[in-house]
């Protein structure tokens, strides 16, 4: 059941879109998936539509239990034959468990309760837009790091921190934990200042961190969400093509889990 924690300490890079794609894509290849919002905003859990449940990831956090956990899952109407999307929803009072105290009190306890779930071929942890105990959280439970971005000035200082920090959790608490690589985007390729950015990138990390191809600016993501459906049923051309993207991400992102 491989772990896959997406993460940005940038917000309004697209973070959350890309956690919907990834599943549209895994649900289309028939994988059982289960995306977990850690986002206090709860965006996931609304775009998903998400069934009411009896609990959510903030309870899961007071009492990672293998009750509360099974209590927390939910289905949702945002799925594609032949897979399926279970999803363990965010809550405004998951935001009381951000509170960073320091690595040496840090007992990670959504890994805790992960360990009690089977049945699922594929796990996506949306995290928030910042680097707290909630992030840490996420990482902690993962198996693979993937880093979102815009190319932009802030969007690549995001990626600095971020990449700090799973190197942190990697050697404290996680070791298993590797990072699975940065995607960038809303990317415009007529803008020299994407083009410099995602140049920039790659000098510091290294072509190979970067998952290609980006993905462009296209109004079908917009589409997809306002429609409140995976993007693999939007039919037009830049839905085709932006899909097409998550089918690649998702294979690369199995094949590094696996190895």
């Amino acid at each position: 059941m491989p772990v896959i924690s997406i993460l940005s300490l940038k917000g309004g890079v697209g973070k959350t879109s890309v956690v919907l794609g990834l599943a549209g894509a895994a649900t289309v290849r028939g994988l059982a998936t289960l995306v977990i919002d850690l986002d206090p905003q709860g965006n996931a859990t609304s775009l998903l539509a998400t069934h009411e449940a009896k609990a959510s990831v903030a309870d899961v956090l007071a009492h990672p239990t293998k009750g509360t956990i099974e209590s927390a899952l939910t289905q949702c109407e945002w799925e594609v034959e032949p897979g399926e999307v279970d999803v363990l929803p965010s809550s405004p009072e998951v935001i009381k468990f951000d509170t960073w105290t320091g690595q040496a009190t840090f007992k990670p306890r959504l890994a805790r309760a992960l360990e009690f779930l089977s049945g699922y071929d594929l796990v996506l942890i949306d995290c928030p837009p910042s680097l707290g105990a909630l992030t840490r959280e996420a990482l902690a439970a993962a198996d693979l790091a993937l880093v979102v971005t815009t190319p932009s000035y802030f969007g690549s200082q995001g990626v600095e921190r971020a990449m700090a920090e799973i190197e942190e959790i990697r050697k404290s608490v996680n070791r298993k934990l590797k990072l699975a690589g940065i995607v960038l985007n809303r990317v415009r390729s007529v803008a020299e200042e994407h083009q410099f950015r995602s140049h920039e990138l790659a000098q510091i990390y290294g072509r190979s961190a970067i998952l290609k191809p980006p993905i462009p600016e296209r109004i079908a993501v917009q589409q997809a969400e306002g429609f409140g459906q995976p993007l693999h049923l939007v039919r037009t051309a830049g839905g085709r093509e932006v899909a097409e993207i998550y089918d690649g991400y998702l294979t690369t992102l199995l094949r590094k889990a696996s190895a």
